[in-house]
């Protein structure tokens, strides 16, 4: 795969004629491979993102946090069959007139044929270029431009927003279904204080990755990947209210699992949410639920298949 970052004027061109779509795409979503799959497969299947999200660029201070981070969607889109990735920071391009845009990026960098966009799409200052506009200058230009309307679900559109919502608040089965895989996030484990080694459960904890979603606080049935292998886990997201809180941590119980990983990458995959963390009375009590949690967990799991 080509990946076209860093300023979006010292890109090469394209030497081939692309097929493109235009967006965000955060979280890669069932209704974005919709529209990737009219892309022209006799041209350079090439997608135009994002980074940072715009609206980090539009309205300071209120960053949405990311389904997906460039990395995951680029490897998401590879694994679509995306050729190329242009990865665009919005304050490069934010005072580029609709004309500019085409004239400068679509036709200058990327070599456009055809443009794949939703029906609802906006370009240049001030939102000010829309669908139509879009045809007009690829009538000038030579490029066909073809408007898809977005995929729906239960009646309701297919969205970045509506699946962040439904990660935030836990269902994460329910996400997974809208995006076509299930969510997932990845840092390096830290040290922790202990606790979990010392009741029995030890855990590998990560911190939130910068930038990142983070599901709601709970246990949850998933996937653990470390060192190129998969295994079955029972996640912990949340701040231990049985021991007076701290900060928030994603701790990994990994089943049947016993390697040192300080310092590895581990990425967690959601599968199942199981229940909202609690304060115990007692660490007995705590322990007695954790291993309810495990039961669980690995019937669960034993049904599932691992999808990172």
């Amino acid at each position: 795969m080509i990946v076209m970052d860093g300023p979006w004027t010292n890109w090469a061109p394209l030497s081939e004629e692309a097929s493109v779509m235009i967006g965000v795409l955060d979280g890669v979503h069932r209704g974005h491979r919709a529209l990737l799959r009219q892309l022209d497969e006799g041209l350079v299947r090439t997608v135009l993102t994002f980074d940072p999200h715009p609206l980090e660029v539009l309205r300071p201070g209120t960053p949405p946090r990311l389904i997906t981070t460039i990395a995951e969607r680029i490897d998401l889109l590879a694994g679509a069959g995306i050729e190329c990735v242009g990865v665009l920071d919005l304050t490069q391009i934010k005072e580029q007139s609709p004309e500019q845009f085409v004239t400068e990026v679509l036709v200058g960098k990327v070599h456009t044929a055809h443009v794949v966009v939703g029906g609802d799409f906006r370009f240049g200052k001030d939102r000010a270029g829309d669908v139509e506009l879009l045809k007009t200058a690829g009538k000038e230009h030579g490029f066909s431009v073809e408007p898809i309307d977005l995929v729906e679900d239960l009646g309701a559109p297919i969205s970045s927003s509506r699946i962040r919502g439904l990660i935030e608040s836990g269902h994460v089965d329910e996400a997974a279904d809208l995006l076509g895989s299930r969510f997932r996030l990845s840092n390096v484990v830290v040290d922790g204080d202990k606790r979990g080694r010392e009741i029995g459960f030890p855990t590998a904890n990560l911190r939130p990755p910068p930038r990142k979603l983070i599901p709601a606080t709970g246990v949850y049935a998933c996937f653990a990947r470390v060192r190129d292998r998969a295994h079955p886990a029972a996640v912990n997201v949340g701040v231990r209210p049985t021991f007076d809180g701290g900060e928030l941590l994603i701790e990994a119980y990994i089943l049947d699992f016993s390697e040192t990983i300080y310092g590895d990458e581990l990425t967690v995959e959601f599968v199942e949410y199981l229940r909202p963390e609690l304060r115990f009375e007692d660490v007995g009590a705590l322990v007695a639920q954790m291993a309810e949690d495990v039961s669980r967990s690995r019937e669960i799991l034993s049904q599932a298949e691992a999808g990172i």
